[in-house]
């Protein structure tokens, strides 16, 4: 597949910027929540995420980055919280520092044309798809380490490197997480699926663009209050987050509504309300509302 490829200057030394073209459709968001960063998308998504992997992972240039820039992210299908970019590299071949993450956040608003035209190469990903089992069997995972899955893992000075999701990892470990988020199936019936990684998750949809579009309408339904709910709650968690609960109930409300054939003519008593108080005096999500 076909890349565009940009130089620029980061931290003193020039880094090679692998970004997706224009024309690509496919979209991706970003979330941290449960202490755990999530890039989610959908099935496509997965396979275009899974050979930006194995191409990085054979990737000869030193100080190459793999950039997934706002152009391409969606707000999340859950509260329509808006996305950090995300950067993949290796850092045997490509050091990345807060330095160079800082100048390069700086630098993305405001990407210009691309220097050059790349062909991304990912030979022997579909072979290793086609024989999953013997693929594995030559490349198995390393031993599972609890200690640094527990201590490690979850630590928010892996991924976000001043508001970038930056992911790293060796070759082998890029191949690994390729095979894994490619193999990756949803299905009406499997609506949703998901794989714990080294670094971060990867969680599909069947129905990830509907998801992204009712929780775009909730946002701005519940946004759009003449007294909008308060924000109460800590990073990462809706439960006591009046803002983030009333959107994700709505867009809830409204997906499966929408799933139904239905159009949503109006709002729910809730969303109908002008007061913070009526609000929190009304039941707080459809389940609640269902139970009473």
């Amino acid at each position: 597949m076909k890349l565009h490829r940009t130089v620029a200057y980061l931290d003193g030394r020039p880094y090679t910027l692998i970004t997706l073209r224009p024309s690509t459709t496919v979209r991706f968001a970003v979330n941290h929540f449960h202490d755990t960063w999530h890039v989610l998308s959908g099935r496509v998504g997965a396979q275009l995420f899974a050979r930006l992997l194995w191409g990085l992972a054979y990737q000869p240039r030193e100080n190459t980055l793999v950039v997934i820039d706002r152009r391409f992210l969606d707000p999340t299908p859950f509260e329509a919280d808006p996305s950090v970019p995300i950067v993949l590299f290796t850092p045997e071949r490509t050091p990345f520092g807060g330095r160079a993450a800082r100048e390069l956040r700086r630098l993305l608003p405001s990407f210009g044309p691309p220097d050059g035209t790349v062909r991304w190469q990912t030979h022997g990903l579909d072979a290793a798809l086609a024989d999953r089992e013997a693929w594995w069997e030559r490349h198995p995972a390393p031993p599972w380490n609890g200690y640094a899955y527990y201590h490690h893992k979850r630590k928010a000075h892996h991924p976000p490197h001043d508001g970038l999701l930056a992911l790293p990892g060796d070759a082998g470990a890029l191949m690994r997480e390729a095979v894994t988020i490619a193999s990756m199936q949803t299905s009406v019936g499997t609506p949703m699926a998901y794989e714990y990684l080294d670094r971060y998750e990867f969680q599909i949809f069947h129905d990830y663009r509907r998801r992204v579009s009712a929780a775009r309408t909730a946002r701005r339904e519940i946004e759009s209050l003449a007294e909008p709910p308060n924000r109460l709650a800590g990073p990462g968690y809706h439960e006591g987050d009046l803002v983030r609960r009333h959107i994700w109930a709505r867009g809830t409300e409204i997906r499966e509504r929408r799933m139904r054939g239905r159009r949503v003519e109006q709002r729910p008593p809730l969303y109908q309300t002008h007061s913070i108080n009526e609000i929190e005096r009304s039941a707080a999500s459809p389940s609640d509302r269902n139970k009473a």
